[in-house]
C-alpha cells in the first residue's frame, strides 16, 4: 500500500471519527445555555449529561478491545460511529431531560473506539517506523476537535439551533463511517 493510501484509507478516516469523539465531548458547554432555556436542566443535569457521555464511554473500553481483535478496527470503528450519529439524532428530537441523558449514553458508547481504533488502524496498516509520526498526527487532529467545539459550534448554533446542530453532527459523523 502506497503511503498516500494510507493515509487515506488508514489514518484519515479514523482521525475525523476522533475529531468528531473529542467535539462532542466538549459540546455541552455551547449548547448548555439552550438546553437550559429549551428543556429546563438545571445544573445537576448538565453534569449528568456529561457523566452519560463518559460513562458509556468508558463502560465499553473492555469489551471493545476483543472486538477490535476479533474483527478489526474498520467493522468496529464504522458501527460505533453509526451508533454516534443515531445518539445525534436522538439528542437533537429530545424533548426532555431523560431522552437526553439517553442519548448523550449512545453517543458516548458510540464513540468509545476513537482513538484505539485509530491506533488499531496505524498498527495495521502503517510501517512501524511511521506508526509514532501517524498516531501522533492522528492524536492531533482529534484534539481539533475541541476548538472546533468552541466558535464554530457556537455560531453554527447561532445560524440553525443547537437542535440542527446535532443533525449536522450526525451527517458528519455518518460521513466518516462511510469513509471508514
Amino acid at each position: 500500500m502506497t503511503p498516500l493510501r494510507i493515509v487515506f484509507t488508514a489514518l484519515l478516516p479514523f482521525a475525523a471519527g476522533y475529531f468528531m469523539s473529542y467535539l462532542l465531548r466538549a459540546v455541552n458547554a455551547v449548547v448548555a445555555p439552550d438546553l437550559v432555556r429549551d428543556a429546563g436542566l438545571s445544573p445537576s443535569q448538565l453534569g449528568l449529561l456529561t457523566a452519560a457521555y463518559l460513562g458509556a464511554f468508558a463502560l465499553f473500553q473492555l469489551p471493545l478491545g476483543v472486538l477490535l481483535d476479533r474483527y478489526g478496527p474498520r467493522k468496529v470503528q464504522t458501527g460505533l460511529l453509526t451508533l454516534a450519529a443515531l445518539g445525534c439524532l436522538l439528542f437533537a428530537l429530545a424533548p426532555g431531560f431523560l431522552s437526553l441523558f439517553a442519548a448523550r449514553a449512545v453517543i458516548g458508547f458510540g464513540f468509545s473506539a476513537g482513538l484505539m481504533a485509530s491506533y488499531k488502524s496505524s498498527a495495521t496498516w502503517v510501517p512501524i517506523e511511521r506508526r509514532s509520526l501517524a498516531n501522533t498526527a492522528i492524536m492531533s487532529i482529534g484534539a481539533l476537535g475541541v476548538l472546533v467545539a468552541t466558535e464554530p459550534t457556537e455560531y453554527l448554533v447561532s445560524q440553525i439551533g443547537w437542535r440542527g446542530t446535532f443533525m449536522v453532527f450526525a451527517g458528519v459523523i455518518m460521513l466518516a463511517a462511510v469513509f471508514i
